[in-house]
């Protein structure tokens, strides 16, 4: 039943994998960081940091990432570095 569970939220809930992994990326690489750091706002930088990734081949929507952002903004979904996660937090 627990397996069950678990395979059901990793297949309602995949867009967390890339968001992860693009995430990932961020953190070990500074000019990343700087460029998300340009962003002038929340809109700006949602659709910066969906496009860096998908420059990478790493591919989710502006939707799924506000919803990884608002869940984590509220303590759970851990899927976005701390790093960018206080970026956002400037621009919200």
């Amino acid at each position: 039943m627990i397996k069950s569970a678990l395979d059901r939220d990793q297949q309602s809930r995949a867009f967390e994998k890339p968001i992860k992994q693009f995430g990932e990326l961020v953190v070990a690489d500074p000019a990343l960081l700087d460029r998300l750091d340009e962003a002038p706002d929340k809109d700006s930088f949602v659709d910066l940091y969906c496009g860096l990734a998908a420059d990478r081949g790493i591919h989710f929507s502006r939707d799924e990432m506000l919803v990884a952002v608002q869940e984590q903004k509220h303590g759970s979904n851990w899927v976005i570095p701390n790093v960018v996660l206080r970026m956002i937090a400037e621009r919200f």
